[in-house]
């Protein structure tokens, strides 16, 4: 059985990389990847599969992302099935130096749009994932998270000033666990998966893992996820961390 997969930000990047790994497996029936401006995401428009539909959806705007939510609900290839997976990637780092004066408009959009967003997304897609796991069992919701927003694997803001951005990621960790719980029962489950450390215009150019490298274990991660990795924390390997 196919699976149908949403994935938020795929125009670059992490979320780019992702849809490419997704449309490598004969186990992707449709993928659905959003983007907030279509016209200026030529890397994703240029792949040519039949499986692939781009949604314009800007995460930081609610009639944006119930727009984008309503154009997959009536997509012709959805038919009556919902939402087997939903893989919440848009993200932003905005440094944030806790040693200076804060830029509170600076530490917000991190909130925004790594933490609210999420939330905004995944429960406007609630319904869709509630079908699907009628359907099939269960349904998926993954967010890609950060290893700065563990308690026992952080040693400071670093260099690049991550205070901020660490702490919206811990508030989506929280987020993961209330879904995980409050939604068991409509049989979708929730996980957080952080890719690495990055070669991406996030991650800069020292990064020890190339795109390809992150994204390619983290979708063969994804396809491994069971009941009994619903509301955990686990890098692309599928390696848990704490929170």
């Amino acid at each position: 059985m196919t699976k149908t997969v949403v994935i938020t930000g795929g125009n670059r990047g992490i979320g780019l990389g992702m849809v490419k790994e997704l449309l490598k497996r004969s186990d992707v029936g449709k993928l659905f990847a959003t983007t907030r401006n279509p016209a200026k995401s030529p890397e994703l428009k240029a792949i040519s599969d039949p499986r692939l539909q781009i949604v314009q959806m800007d995460v930081e705007s609610d009639d944006s992302v119930y727009k984008g939510v309503h154009e997959v609900s009536i997509s012709k290839a959805l038919g009556s099935s919902g939402v087997d997976i939903l893989i919440n990637n848009a993200g932003v780092l905005i440094s944030v130096d806790i040693n200076t004066p804060i830029n509170r408009k600076d530490a917000e959009h991190n909130f925004k749009v790594n933490c609210v967003s999420v939330m905004v997304v995944t429960q406007a897609f609630h319904d869709l994932l509630k079908t699907a796991a009628k359907q099939n069992g269960h349904s998926l919701i993954v967010n890609v998270g950060a290893l700065l927003a563990s308690n026992k694997c952080l040693h400071g803001s670093g260099p690049r000033h991550f205070t901020g951005y660490a702490m919206s990621k811990a508030g989506m960790n929280m987020f993961t666990t209330n879904v995980s719980l409050d939604w068991k029962e409509d049989g979708i489950r929730c996980v957080v998966l952080h890719p690495g450390w990055v070669q991406t215009d996030m991650g800069g150019a020292e990064a020890p893992l190339t795109v390809e490298e992150s994204t390619s274990c983290m979708v063969d991660t994804i396809f491994k996820l069971k009941e009994e990795h619903n509301g955990l924390f686990y890098d692309w390997k599928l390696n848990p961390i704490p929170w």
